[in-house]
C-alpha cells in the first residue's frame, strides 16, 4: 500500500468525503483512534476494486470489498456485511449460511441497504453500519496491517489499521468468507 498515489487524510478533518453516519461513527472514538480513520478522494469511475487498484497503484491484498446480505430462516431476517479482499468472491452459499444459521442468504435489497446506511451504491463500507448488523470478515485480513475500503460515497476510500478495523462493533473473523474467483 505504500506506493499508492492516493492522499489519505483524517476523516475527522474531511467531513465532506464521507456520509454523516460514518463521520458521526468516527467522531465517537478516542482522539488518537479517530485520527487513524483516513479518507482519500478518488475518481468515481475507479470506485470498483480492480479499477481502484490499477488506477491508484494499490496492492489488491490491501483493498477490501463489502457486500450486505440478507439472511433468512423461516420468518427471521437478519442483515450482515461480508468483507473480503479485492479479487475474491463472497462465499454466501455454505459458509455464511451456516455461520448465520440461515436457510437462504442473498444480496440484500439495494434500496433497503441505501436507506438504512445513508451510503451510496458502489461504496458501501462496514464503518457506520446499523448496530444490529454483524460484520463477517475473511480471516485473510490478519495478514495485513492496513486496509482500504469503501468510503460510503463513491468519491472516496477509507484506510485504517487492521487492529482498529477489528475493533469495529460486531466484527467477527470467519474462515472461508472469501473464495477464489
Amino acid at each position: 500500500m505504500n506506493n499508492t498515489t492516493l492522499i489519505f487524510k483524517p476523516i475527522i478533518d474531511n467531513k465532506d468525503l464521507v456520509p454523516k453516519c460514518i463521520y458521526d461513527f468516527v467522531n465517537n472514538w478516542t482522539e488518537t483512534e479517530k485520527r487513524k480513520f483516513l479518507v482519500a478522494e478518488i475518481n468515481p469511475l475507479f470506485a470498483d476494486g480492480n479499477g481502484l487498484c490499477m488506477q491508484y497503484k494499490i496492492d489488491k491484498k490491501c483493498g477490501y470489498n463489502c457486500l450486505i446480505v440478507e439472511c433468512k430462516r423461516n420468518d427471521i431476517v437478519k442483515y450482515c456485511a461480508l468483507v473480503v479482499p479485492i479479487g475474491y468472491k463472497y462465499n454466501m452459499g455454505s459458509v455464511v449460511r451456516k455461520y448465520m444459521n440461515s436457510r437462504v442468504v442473498s444480496v440484500a435489497p439495494l434500496e433497503y441497504v441505501l436507506d438504512r446506511t445513508g451510503m451510496e451504491y458502489g461504496s458501501i463500507t462496514p464503518i457506520g453500519l446499523p448496530k444490529e448488523w454483524k460484520i463477517l470478515v475473511d480471516s485473510m485480513i490478519k495478514e495485513q496491517s492496513q486496509i482500504i475500503i469503501g468510503g460510503g460515497l463513491v468519491k472516496s476510500k477509507i484506510s485504517l489499521p487492521v487492529d482498529l478495523f477489528l475493533k469495529l462493533p460486531n466484527v467477527e473473523i470467519v474462515e472461508g468468507i472469501a473464495k477464489e474467483i
